[in-house]
């Protein structure tokens, strides 16, 4: 038997931001990392030639980024590493919550590989995400043809990964597949069955930079000390697809979708989230005219939104464990430093969107800015009428509420009725938590109890608060609005956490078959305790629910044990006809499933549909309050 071959892959964990502001890690790559990684290269490539010791693999945005920021000294000593095969990349850009892309952005996403394949004659062929625990079938066709034979997957070693096996074909009701490697960690050294030749990452930490000469023989000891008798290679992702692809039929086929149960960040600043999708479809329509350089850079710069930090890391920058009640809450933002420079991390992650606005030429920037300003919210009408009124009539269609608020029933002008459970159609709901709600979810959640993984999720100090409440606050009519209604939580919820003072929901007709329903937050107070809002869409009847997700529909239910089914990321929901499209806001859980807690079983949506508005689940890297006014709107069809 052949002796046993491992392909050594030397690579750095790359967050845009969470080790400090985004663009002080980007100058650090550029500046230290980058020159670092050629610095071990040429040592290596001087002792042997042939076999060097050492190539450095990243995703393939930060080697564009070099080579189209950099002084031309800097760019033609990364050009002689590239050309010398000491510094390569795989086939996506960076790292991403994958659910929340649309096919074009996706598509831009891996155009950055493209690009360098192009210039430098070769053809990338794998793939790799880190960190984030899943990802969303609707990228397995993109990625297929595109080219890419091979993704790794390698999760945060706190978070529960999927219910896979260790290598499989995953595959779309298309035909096509990918091959997957899925670790429960970065990545570790990995055989397949019946294989000789393994894959292993010698990873160094988040932003922590590459190996040096030292540090690159230290790594290859210990992985040849874990692995006696075995040759060790430094090799690049693209060679082990290569053998992977060729013997891809000994895999087990997976046609299931993996969930992403870190999602719940996107909803951590519902603003910028909206502006997102909006822009998004911007860009999405742009493709399907035809892309021009600028445009491409317009979708280029707007996935930076999706990349996977959404700020600075709150456990190392945002160490205050007192300031939870809302008076020494907003003292601690007008005054302690740490606040400010963790506020200013979530600013610098929304200003990608004014970025990617400013690729644009006229005309195409102002459809971009017609768009975002379809996001403004009117100021607030005074409600009128009584506030117990339970009908109205919109151009033929009919709505009837229920005491409490919501809406009871929608007549369509052709005489078709949606009806709600127990008399619920659609209903706004606002939760608070407390430290006994994020126990539960940690208990629920964690794999291990390390001392980051605790405070990545846990809320330090939250216990003291003497304002936390572990509560589902459901508004009350205020009366009418122009066409729709007006409601009002309980006055604690409003001064004291962190409900908005106002909800009203308004409808629009569209046409014969499909009314909008915009639901405006209006003067939300900033709150650091732990909450979320919610829109329970409960229709009456029975039916599997279907999901659009990065371009593909699926089932929602068909989500493997333990991934991330709870809480997904869409682009509209379909049942027997009935269709729900969530233009500002991407979020939904089964109506019944609790929000904190971690529930490892697929999920199951008999009862309806919950869209998550906003949360602050946990911190890791996500903004942890936000504060204003904020608009969803919501497009339902019925066949």
């Amino acid at each position: 038997m052949a002796a046993p071959v491992i392909h050594v892959v030397f690579k750095t964990h790359l967050d845009i931001g969470f080790t400090d502001h985004a663009e002080k890690v980007r100058r650090q790559y550029h500046e230290r990392f980058i020159p670092q990684a050629i610095d071990t290269g040429e040592h290596f490539f001087r002792e042997n030639p042939d076999e060097p010791r050492f190539i450095w693999t990243t995703g393939a945005w930060l080697i564009w980024d070099h080579l189209n920021s950099r002084s031309p000294v800097e760019i033609a000593r990364l050009e002689q590493a590239i050309e010398r095969g000491l510094i390569t990349w795989h086939a996506l850009p960076y790292t991403t919550h994958s659910e929340l892309m649309s096919p074009a952005l996706f598509r831009a996403g891996l155009s950055y590989a493209a690009e360098l394949d192009k210039r430098f004659g070769r053809k990338t062929i794998a793939a790799k995400m880190t960190d984030v625990p899943g990802h969303t079938l609707g990228t397995v066709p993109l990625m297929a043809q595109a080219g890419v034979r091979f993704l790794h997957l390698g999760v945060n070693t706190a978070s529960p990964p999927p219910d896979v096996p260790d290598v499989f074909r995953w595959r779309a009701p298309s035909g096509e597949e990918i091959v997957v490697m899925y670790q429960k960690s970065y990545g570790t050294t990995h055989f397949p069955q019946g294989f000789t030749e393994g894959l292993s990452f010698a990873h160094t930490s988040d932003n922590i930079g590459p190996q040096s000469v030292p540090q690159t023989s230290e790594g290859l000891r210990e992985i040849a000390a874990h692995n006696p008798g075995a040759t060790l290679r430094a090799s690049t992702l693209d060679a082990y697809a290569a053998l992977l692809w060729d013997r891809r039929t000994e895999f087990p086929v997976l046609d299931i979708e993996l969930g992403d149960s870190w999602i719940h960040g996107s909803a951590s600043d519902p603003i910028k989230s909206a502006r997102f999708r909006a822009l998004q479809r911007t860009y999405d329509a742009f493709e399907s005219e035809g892309l021009t350089p600028s445009r491409l850079a317009f979708g280029r710069e707007l996935a930076m939104v999706a990349e996977h930090t959404c700020g600075v890391d709150i456990k190392s920058y945002l160490r205050d464990d007192k300031a939870w009640d809302r008076p020494a809450f907003e003292a601690a933002r007008k005054t302690d430093y740490r606040f400010a420079y963790t506020e200013a991390s979530w600013a610098e992650q929304r200003a990608y969107l004014d970025r990617a606005v400013d690729h644009l030429a006229q005309p195409d920037r102002a459809r971009a800015e017609a768009a975002l300003a379809e996001l403004d919210v009117p100021a607030a009408a005074a409600p009128t009428g009584h506030a117990s009124a339970q009908t109205l009539a919109l151009d033929g269609w009919s709505l009837e509420f229920t005491p409490t608020g919501d809406v009871a029933s929608l007549t369509a002008p052709s005489g078709t009725r949606l009806e709600g459970q127990n008399g619920s159609l659609l209903g706004f709901c606002y939760e608070s938590y407390d430290s006994a709600d994020i126990a539960r979810h940690m208990d629920t959640y964690l794999t291990h109890r390390a001392e980051w993984a605790i405070l990545d999720h846990d809320k330090p100090g939250l216990a003291k608060a003497h304002t936390a409440r572990s509560a589902s606050w459901q508004p009350a009519p205020a009366g009418r609005i122009d066409s729709g209604i007006a409601l009002t939580l309980p006055p604690q919820a409003h001064t004291e956490l962190g409900a908005p003072a106002r909800v009203d929901l308004a409808f629009a007709p569209i046409d014969q078959n499909t009314i909008e329903l915009t639901l405006t937050l209006r003067e939300k107070p900033a709150n650091r305790m732990p909450e979320a809002g919610f829109l329970n869409f409960t229709p009456a009847g029975a039916g599997s629910w279907d999901f659009l997700k990065t371009g593909l529909w699926q089932p929602a239910n068909r989500v493997a044990a333990h991934g991330g089914g709870q809480l997904q990321a869409i682009f509209a929901a379909r049942r027997n006809g009935l269709t729900i499209t969530p233009l500002d806001t991407p979020l939904v859980g089964p109506a019944a499933t609790p929000f904190m807690p971690f529930d490892r079983n697929p999920p199951d949506f008999d009862t309806g549909l919950r869209f998550n508005l906003h949360n602050n689940k946990w911190g890791t890297n996500f903004p942890m309050w936000w504060e204003g006014d904020f608009k969803a709107r919501f497009r339902i069809t019925l066949a």
